[in-house]
């Protein structure tokens, strides 16, 4: 895929996009100004809906150039035309293409912002969080890290940089548990994935994952973590 060419092809349709470091194909996202009716025709009856009961305008806007972008993405990588997409999706939100189980997808938010995935015969999980102060950020991670990863941070609660390390945590492990296809319904305190971030391989729920935490561009945090690849 060639990225500047994908990214005006986006733009066309009033996204606003660049591509991400990955083993696949994993895009940031935003909406722009442009007319959504093209993209909100390729949605299913049950995004649409989804898409209507969005309170604020703006949200409503990320959720359709988010599944717009995703058929787009898929429609480079697959050759199948973004209206004849079908997807279904799973009980943690993870969207499945229709009649073709070697394509994975994975898609992420936060703010203004999405992050959509697709693979080619590899499960995938990503994650985005707008790089914060976390309310009770320690009480949080004796919940749902591990001792160590918890240890680790109490040693840094007073650096600048806690919350970048607090968070990489957090997107890793969702990353991962979206990657097993199961969400939070693996328990994020049993499994490691150490503080900080860069490429390394996480054990979960006796599984190896590949996985990545990028530095943060533009005050966002991303993740990405794979399973099975060949």
């Amino acid at each position: 895929m060639n990225g500047p060419d994908f990214a005006a092809t986006l733009a066309l349709h009033g996204i606003i996009a660049e591509p991400v470091a990955a083993p696949f194909a994993l895009w940031l996202v935003r909406a722009g100004d442009g007319d959504q009716r093209a993209l909100s025709a390729w949605l299913s009856d049950a995004e649409r809906d989804r898409a209507a009961r969005f309170v604020v305008e703006s949200a409503a806007r990320r959720y359709r150039a988010a599944h717009g972008a995703l058929r787009l993405l898929v429609e480079a990588c697959t050759g199948i035309a973004a209206a004849e997409q079908r997807y279904a999706f799973n009980d943690h939100g993870k969207p499945r293409l229709a009649g073709m189980q070697h394509v994975h997808c994975s898609m992420s938010y936060t703010g203004a912002f999405a992050l959509v995935a697709v693979a080619d015969g590899a499960e995938i999980g990503i994650d985005i969080e707008a790089v914060r102060a976390v309310d009770d950020a320690a009480g949080l991670a004796a919940m749902y890290y591990t001792d160590r990863e918890a240890a680790q941070l109490g040693e840094m609660a007073h650096d600048s940089d806690y919350d970048h390390a607090f968070l990489s945590v957090w997107v890793r492990k969702e990353a991962c548990s979206k990657a097993l296809g199961k969400g939070l319904s693996i328990a994020p305190s049993s499994f490691e994935c150490g503080v900080g971030y860069g490429p390394r391989n996480v054990l979960v729920d006796g599984e190896m994952l590949e996985s990545d935490v990028v530095d943060p561009k533009g005050g966002l945090l991303m993740s990405w973590a794979l399973r099975g690849r060949s």
